[in-house]
């Protein structure tokens, strides 16, 4: 049996009728695309024969970081009325523990570019559950 890629429908056609816009490609290569993809590879099309590359990370750097930015707007809202009633001698919305964990969510938020999860969206810093009382 002959095995073939379909570069334009980005598969494999395992037949003998050649497909259109078929290349056949050798059962050992065939192997190895395979073998690539379950270990989180993923196979280049647009190189003939296919190949494999490392994945490209899906989320963009710009993006993360507007979502980053606009994610920093209610912890830093929330921390600013936290020192004002400081400063005015009020009671605080805050306890001083939840105070601390805002804190350290802001500074979280600010770090985030620098780690290696950075952009990808799926490895965002989560707020504190009880952040959305405050919204």
């Amino acid at each position: 049996m002959t095995i073939y890629v379909v570069p334009n429908n980005k598969g494999f056609w395992l037949n003998d009728d050649k497909p259109e816009g078929g290349v056949a490609i050798s059962d050992e290569l065939h192997r190895m695309l395979l073998m690539g993809e379950c270990e989180g590879k993923s196979i280049n099309w647009q190189t003939s024969p296919p190949s494999l590359q490392d994945p490209q990370i899906k989320a963009d750097a710009v993006t993360e970081r507007a979502w980053r930015n606009a994610a920093l707007i209610t912890p830093c809202a929330i921390r600013d009325r936290h020192r004002d009633e400081q400063e005015l001698f009020r009671s605080t919305t805050l306890s001083p523990e939840r105070y601390v964990e805002l804190l350290n969510y802001i500074q979280t938020l600010r770090d985030w570019p620098q780690l290696g999860a950075f952009p990808d969206s799926g490895q965002r810093p989560m707020p504190p559950t009880w952040l959305t009382e405050h919204l």
